[in-house]
């Protein structure tokens, strides 16, 4: 009884959306799932803001859930390329259940062809609405960045060195001191996050979708005193 709930429910929400309930017949587990890629960055943020302030609500955390996912699939409304530091769980940080976002990690999180094929593939496939590049505060790839470049280093370390050059860049025009390891840190970061996500719009199929309207890829960085996510590009 509880399937066929939840596929009259999805029915019935399609009907009074009409257009705007993109995939309803494909989401019978979560049918409040955000229908379009604004509406899948605002449950982001939304959540986040539950989780940052102690009043998590643990959506889909049920047997239901569990159940209903193993009959329907999975239908994530977002893609979320986050590092693998372990105080950085997105689902936690987002306030979402199993089936609400599909996790790419990797120290650092930055891309490379097998995490775009990875988010491309929530995208195409999974109907995902958008793609999250999420940094933290005191990211210890980052920080190791900052201390080889521009010496040869490991792969996951020299991907973040135009992040330390532009971040680099960014102090000195503001007058700061590009030697302040903790303001080029803190800089990389932000700077890393948001290259990632221009790099990431002009890959397809990302490229097309978000020229349609179908996507959004932006990207943010977590706070690990606040629990906060601050948008750094939109």
């Amino acid at each position: 009884m509880r399937y066929l709930r939840y596929g009259l429910a999805a029915v019935l929400i399609a009907v009074t959306l009409g257009s705007d309930m993109v995939h309803s017949e494909k989401v019978p587990c979560n049918i409040d799932r955000p229908a379009t890629p604004d509406l899948a960055v605002k449950a982001l943020i939304e959540g986040n803001e539950r989780w940052a302030s102690g009043k998590q609500e643990h959506p889909g955390e049920d047997r239901e859930r569990r159940e209903c996912l193993f009959q329907h699939g999975q239908s994530p409304f977002a893609a979320i390329l986050s590092c693998s530091d372990s105080r950085v769980p997105p689902n936690l940080v987002f306030d979402v259940g199993p089936g609400d976002i599909f996790i790419t990690r990797v120290a650092g999180n930055s891309s490379d062809d097998l995490v775009v094929q990875s988010l491309g593939y929530s995208v195409e496939h999974l109907n995902s609405e958008v793609i999250l590049v999420l940094g933290h505060q005191e990211c210890g790839a980052v920080k190791a960045a900052t201390e080889t470049y521009p010496k040869e280093a490991p792969f996951f370390l020299s991907v973040i060195y135009r992040a330390v050059a532009q971040a680099k860049e960014i102090l000195k025009k503001r007058g700061g001191d590009q030697n302040d390891k903790k303001a080029l840190i803190e800089e990389a970061t932000d700077q890393h996050v948001i290259l990632e996500v221009e790099s990431l719009r002009q890959k397809e199929p990302f490229k097309k979708m978000i020229e349609s309207g179908k996507l959004r890829i932006v990207g943010g960085r977590y706070d690990l005193d606040s629990g906060k996510v601050e948008m750094l590009i939109e």
